[in-house]
């Protein structure tokens, strides 16, 4: 059985908060970090129809793309849209936790699952928002436990490098202590020179998540005081993109990457603007609204930019740099989040062994209709 923090500490190893910007609001919203989840429903929206739905399907836990509070709340009026929502979390003790825009930058996060919707290769990233330094993280540990820390260190992140995990060097050498008195050593005996075989095990970490890592370092180790170096490295950087840029399988025209696109995303609603073109192979993108970045996918001489939200003055601003532009709608670049999590989850339910829980999409929202 996983809580809700189990099922956090997923999410947050894929999409840690530090990578949201500023203005945002992801996290736990409303809930006890200490249940037990039965079943997890995912969503792009916290409307009162997902809640409704995790009611009746026996889950717990509600996981969206968009948060349900953005800003400070001055007061719950359980009558209002918002308040209606609360009452019912609280009262069928529902955890809604929400993944916004640290989730849209994580690798793996939104904009690869869009990238991967719509077939790109090569894909790479389109807007960088960050750099992080890397610290090399060394400690010293018995034999009988270097398995244990090194599980705990790569369960929090440490020594991913590029797309590979669990990234470690481990030594063996003496380690020697003698404990004052008042000591209770893991080996040996207090006031006894010890000498005992360890492993020296290196690993690095992003300088964002070491705080964490030596904390589950710490846990893991069987000794009362753990000798750990920690050294920050002149490289490499892990550097962190919003938006993604890559090829199309093969080159198409404008009406067949048209048809292309709404097969792709069937409940997008598209539009054109900027410049039509003969050729369309290299594709830039960014989920949700990211209209600010046009001249971006001219510099980086992308064929389209597919994106939401874009305004007529966008789409002149487009056309005078020469650009074609594919607006699919903020929740057409967007709602695929809800069958993305699902997947993410399930393959972490499997991994971690949460046991048997319902994780499940609700894709009963829609875009804008017409009359």
């Amino acid at each position: 059985m996983a809580s809700v923090q189990d099922i956090i500490n997923s999410i947050e190893r894929m999409a840690p908060l530090h990578l949201a910007e500023d203005w945002d609001n992801p996290g736990l919203m409303v809930g006890d970090r200490t249940q037990n989840v039965t079943g997890i429903v995912t969503s792009l929206d916290p409307t009162e129809a997902v809640v409704d739905f995790a009611i009746a399907n026996d889950c717990n836990l509600v996981v969206t793309h968009h948060p349900f509070i953005f800003k400070g709340m001055k007061q719950i009026d359980l009558n209002s849209p918002q308040g209606r929502i609360i009452r019912k979390l609280v009262k069928h003790d529902i955890a809604l936790y929400s993944a916004h825009t640290n989730l849209d930058i994580a690798s793996g996060g939104l904009n690869d699952m869009l990238a991967e919707r719509i077939g790109l290769t090569n894909v790479r990233g389109f807007v960088k928002t960050r750099s992080e330094r890397y610290m090399k993280l060394v400690t010293f540990v018995p034999a009988t436990h270097a398995d244990a820390v090194r599980a705990a260190l790569g369960a929090v992140g440490a020594g991913h490098i590029g797309n590979y995990s669990d990234c470690s060097f481990t030594t063996t050498g003496e380690g020697r202590f003698k404990g004052a008195a008042d000591t209770s050593p893991f080996l040996g005996e207090s006031g006894q020179l010890e000498v005992a075989e360890e492993q020296r095990i290196e690993t690095i970490v992003s300088k964002q998540r070491l705080g964490k890592a030596i904390e589950v370092l710490l846990a893991a180790h069987p000794y009362e005081e753990v000798a750990y170096d920690v050294y920050e490295l002149a490289g490499p950087t892990k550097d962190s993109y919003l938006g993604r840029i890559g090829e199309l399988p093969e080159s198409m025209n404008l009406d067949e990457f048209r048809d292309y696109l709404q097969e792709c995303l069937p409940h997008a609603i598209l539009r054109f603007g900027g410049v039509p073109c003969e050729s369309i192979q290299t594709v830039a993108l960014c989920s949700g609204g990211g209209a600010d970045f046009i001249g971006q996918a001219v510099a980086m001489k992308a064929d389209v930019y597919l994106t939401g939200d874009v305004k007529y003055h966008d789409a002149q601003r487009a056309k005078e740099a020469g650009i074609l532009v594919a607006d699919a709608g903020h929740f057409g670049t967007e709602e695929i989040v809800a069958d993305g999590l699902v997947a993410f989850l399930r393959d972490e339910q499997e991994k971690l062994q949460w046991g048997d829980m319902n994780i499940v999409a609700h894709h009963e929202q829609e875009d804008f209709f017409f009359i």
